[in-house]
């Protein structure tokens, strides 16, 4: 039980912090794992910028793509690295998405993918790029101060 929801959201957004930087280390070292064996040039500073980029959310994903797309069309050209460059950032988004992510961020967070998948399009649509940047940590809060006010005893008037 929720005694102070204060404490409580501000101890869920170190979890979500926390949370975050811990997925830029696996990331980068996914990406280095990945690039290396698509054989992507200078591929340890490149998984380091694309780890980096998970900490923008959402969107980092695509900017590590175009990262490593631009390294590899700038010192290789060839289709057939680009389509194993692809294939491996797709493994590793596929990887984060459906076995990291829930269990680094989900759990801990008490959100269930549905809810933030809902929650995304509607931040999205109402308040564009900022609402789909904070819809998570935003609605980690709400969920605390949802299961306070949820779980709080209920007080009889007298009679």
């Amino acid at each position: 039980m929720i005694t102070n929801p204060v404490r409580e959201s501000v101890r869920v957004l170190g979890i979500y912090v926390r949370g975050q930087f811990i997925m830029v280390g696996i990331m980068t070292v996914l990406y280095a794992v990945g690039f290396a064996i698509a054989h992507v040039p200078i591929w340890p500073v490149i998984a380091v910028l694309c780890g980096l980029c998970y900490l923008v959310p959402h969107f980092g994903s695509l900017i590590a793509l175009g990262i490593v797309s631009f390294d590899s069309l700038l010192f290789d050209s060839n289709l057939m690295h680009l389509l194993g460059v692809f294939a491996a950032w797709v493994i590793i988004q596929a990887l984060e998405g459906f076995w990291l992510t829930p269990r680094i961020l989900g759990k801990p967070l008490g959100l269930r993918p549905l809810l933030v998948f809902i929650a995304l399009v509607i931040a999205s649509i109402f308040f564009g790029p900022i609402g789909f940047l904070l819809t998570v940590p935003v609605l980690a809060v709400a969920n605390v101060f949802w299961r306070y006010f949820r779980d709080r005893p209920r007080v009889q008037p007298p009679l």
